[in-house]
């Protein structure tokens, strides 16, 4: 499939589906322990009736670390716990956020990824609903699994 195939595609025949997701009341520490366990870097947050609501994403919570964890200082682990323990997802979730829909082209993605620095769009319907997640790890996987 030649580049120009490629970049008509839909986004919904590239988008991963299998979603691990949270809730806005999510406490942090739950979120910090998502990461820790998943090989993911970004979790969208949706509403009970699966409206998507904003996505948290791994750097948001290594900002909020005290300095000091790398070196597993005892006062830094304190305030991790307490920070992490303390805070809900709708306290540090993005939600000023760019989404494409499934029916977007994977070109319209490329040219997000490119003029902007994050790496995950949520795919979202017109309902509002959550439908899946596209990452550049996923362009990448697609660009190189066809010859």
């Amino acid at each position: 499939m030649e580049t120009r195939e490629l970049l008509t595609l839909k986004v919904g025949d590239v988008m991963s589906t299998e979603l691990i997701t949270v809730k806005q009341d999510t406490v942090l520490k739950d979120v910090n322990q998502i990461f820790e366990n998943e090989n993911i870097h970004h979790i969208p947050v949706v509403a009970n009736d699966g409206h998507f609501m904003g996505i948290i994403s791994k750097s948001d919570i290594l900002l909020l670390l005290d300095w000091g964890t790398k070196l597993s200082l005892p006062a830094s682990i304190r305030k991790n716990f307490f920070m992490l323990s303390s805070n809900l997802a709708k306290d540090v979730m993005q939600t000023n956020v760019i989404k494409v829909s499934p029916d977007d082209t994977i070109q319209r993605c490329v040219q997000i990824f490119r003029e902007n620095y994050f790496r995950a769009l949520p795919v979202v319907n017109d309902e509002g609903q959550l439908q899946g997640i596209i990452t550049t790890y996923d362009l990448m996987i697609l660009a190189y699994s066809h010859p």
